[in-house]
């Protein structure tokens, strides 16, 4: 091989390893985004479905709530009726003592 034809080679192979290269940086950039739009569309669903979970035990929550709520009125409904109950009982036994000392006087 001669030395022009030893140049000839060394510049076609430059040309070569160059676009080899830029094909390497095209693909590499390619990569790096569509792992980008892969990670910004995991983070979405992550937060979609935090934002599921949140509204969940936050609905679980307000129920349980509202159900324990519920029930303690039904109880402090009962307790006043039987407080009502034994105050009259009270009332009227006190009315009878009353009477009788009354009339025992």
């Amino acid at each position: 091989m001669s030395g022009i034809d030893a140049v000839k080679k060394i510049v076609e192979t430059e040309g070569q390893a160059r676009r080899i290269v830029d094909e390497s940086k095209a693909r590499a950039q390619q990569i790096v985004s569509k792992a980008h739009q892969e990670a910004d569309m995991l983070r979405q669903e992550a937060i979609s479905s935090a934002q599921e979970q949140r509204e969940g035990i936050l609905r679980d929550a307000k129920e349980k709530a509202e159900s324990e709520a519920r029930q303690s009125d039904v109880e402090t409904q009962q307790l006043l009726a039987n407080y009502r109950k034994l105050a009259e009982a009270r009332k009227d036994d006190a009315a009878n003592k009353a009477v009788e000392l009354v009339l025992n006087a």
